[in-house]
């Protein structure tokens, strides 16, 4: 029986997030709004769902966008990096955008797939799929190109006719849609939501082997297609805003079955030790960084401090001479007559 994790919205950033200046300073801090701008907690946030992930054991992993909070190429670097430290093959791992990795001066995902994300590209690229036992996940992306004031989004129609093939072909087979929006109506839809989620439902309703799993509300939900119909869409709680955003699901008669979340086996001594591992790393990382700024402003402030001294002296040479000068005349000049 196949089981599947489900973690989204990472919104990881870069070390240097605090170094940015001006629209780029501005967007970011907009888009974090309600979360702290404190990349090693975000870090920490995303390490500790995949840890939780491979201890409670999966067929194949899921994370359903917002991957960055505003897709910067350095923010790519760090989930891969974060990726990487998990040690979780990259074939069992099904990675997909969301509005906040298309903002900005954001890397196309096409890029990023062959770039920082290539180990990932072949479960993650659009066009393709993870095929697992009994079930397939197909990667769509809904991401869009749009100003940060916006966060809806769309899924192009071949996307979904690839995954009506997919269904078609093998109708026994469970078919999960993997995508960044959810596929119905939510508050402030133009601004916020899928603008052709009527399409994915439509979808739904012809392929009953068809389910989705989806990001952006940031809420843990599921919901069928009707009241008292099987459950066919589900979201997990957003990584960057809780401390267990883990969903896991098992395939079963032809539908995804959401589970309660298993304990791992408990081993405090181990988790604090691989915790502080952990930060350590980031913080070392972090350590060095600030040095190297530090050394820079202070090479800076020194040469500034060495020139404005050198235009000291030389100021005050230049009065001492004109004193000296000064005290000079006088002592050349009439003595005053005493009255």
């Amino acid at each position: 029986m196949t089981r599947i994790a489900h973690l989204s919205d990472l919104h990881l950033l870069e070390p240097a997030v605090g170094t940015r200046r001006g629209k780029d300073w501005f967007r970011v801090h907009y888009l974090s709004l309600k979360r702290s701008l404190d990349y090693v907690s975000r870090r920490a946030r995303a390490e500790q769902a995949l840890r939780a992930a491979w201890e409670h054991g999966f067929d194949h992993l899921v994370i359903t966008g917002d991957l960055t909070e505003d897709g910067a190429l350095v923010q790519y670097e760090v989930l891969a990096d974060v990726l990487e430290a998990s040690g979780i093959p990259a074939e069992k791992i099904t990675l997909l955008p969301g509005n906040h990795d298309a903002y900005g001066t954001a890397m196309p995902w096409d890029l990023a797939i062959a770039g920082p994300l290539a180990r990932w590209a072949d479960t993650s690229r659009e066009g393709g799929a993870a095929w697992l036992d009994d079930c397939v996940i197909v990667p769509v992306s809904s991401a869009i190109p749009q100003t940060f004031l916006r966060s809806s989004g769309r899924i192009g129609g071949h996307a979904l006719d690839h995954v009506g093939a997919i269904a078609s072909r093998e109708p026994g087979r469970p078919v999960v849609i993997a995508q960044h929006h959810p596929p119905y109506a939510v508050m402030h839809q133009w601004v916020h939501g899928l603008l052709n989620h009527e399409a994915v439902t439509g979808l739904l309703e012809a392929r009953d082997n068809v389910s989705v799993l989806h990001g952006h509300i940031h809420r843990r939900k599921e919901r069928g297609l009707y009241a008292g119909g099987p459950l066919r869409i589900f979201s997990p709680f957003a990584v960057a805003d809780n401390v267990a955003p883990l969903r896991m699901y098992e395939v079963a008669d032809g539908l995804l079955h959401p589970l309660t979340a298993l304990a791992p086996r408990p081993d405090p001594l181990g988790a604090v030790c691989r915790d502080v591992e952990a930060m350590g790393s980031v913080v070392l990382r972090d350590v060095e960084a600030i040095g190297e700024h530090v050394r820079r402003d202070v090479e800076q402030l020194g040469e500034a401090l060495r020139h404005d001294v050198e235009s000291l002296g030389e100021t005050l040479r230049h009065d001492v001479e004109q004193l000296g000068e000064a005290l000079r005349s006088d002592e050349r000049g009439p003595a005053v007559r005493r009255a």
